[in-house]
């Protein structure tokens, strides 16, 4: 849930116009409001007892069953990430990315030259983590890359 946040003192420069008649006029109704509140000053709150995504285990196994355009999941680094919403919004389109739906994706990811912004965009796709088991970047012993995220 999101809470508004809400101006400490409020003046209005202009008041309401008066009309003769008994309709309101909404322009005039929604610009006072906009003094009142400002919609842009929205802090989301952040539900302590959710758990963090990166706290989330998930096997190799439940991110294959995610494996189409309604429900697209894949993993980059060891990451799980649910990109649905941004399918459409790739710029290299959504034929590539559904090409490694519900599989990992990390050698194309960086095959493509994405650069280290991009790594950390996919952070708001983030939905948790594969099992250490499974792993292949970030664990004990795993292949080595300088350049993925923490």
């Amino acid at each position: 849930m999101a809470t508004v946040q809400t101006a400490a003192s409020i003046s209005l420069p202009t008041p309401i116009p008066k009309q003769d008649s008994q309709e309101l006029d909404f322009v005039a109704l929604t610009m006072a409001a906009l003094h009142l509140v400002n919609p842009w000053a929205i802090e989301a709150k952040v539900d302590k007892s959710a758990p963090n995504s990166k706290d989330r285990i998930i096997t190799l196994a439940e991110v294959s069953m995610h494996d189409t355009p309604q429900d697209c999941w894949v993993v980059i680094y060891d990451r799980v990430y649910d990109i649905t919403t941004f399918l459409y919004e790739h710029p290299g389109g959504a034929d590539v990315m559904l090409e490694y739906a519900g599989q990992d994706a990390s050698t194309a990811f960086r095959s493509s030259g994405h650069s280290r912004s991009t790594g950390k965009a996919l952070d708001r796709f983030l939905v948790g983590e594969l099992p250490m088991h499974e792993r292949m970047y970030r664990r004990p012993g795993g292949i080595r890359l300088s350049d993925i995220p923490d």
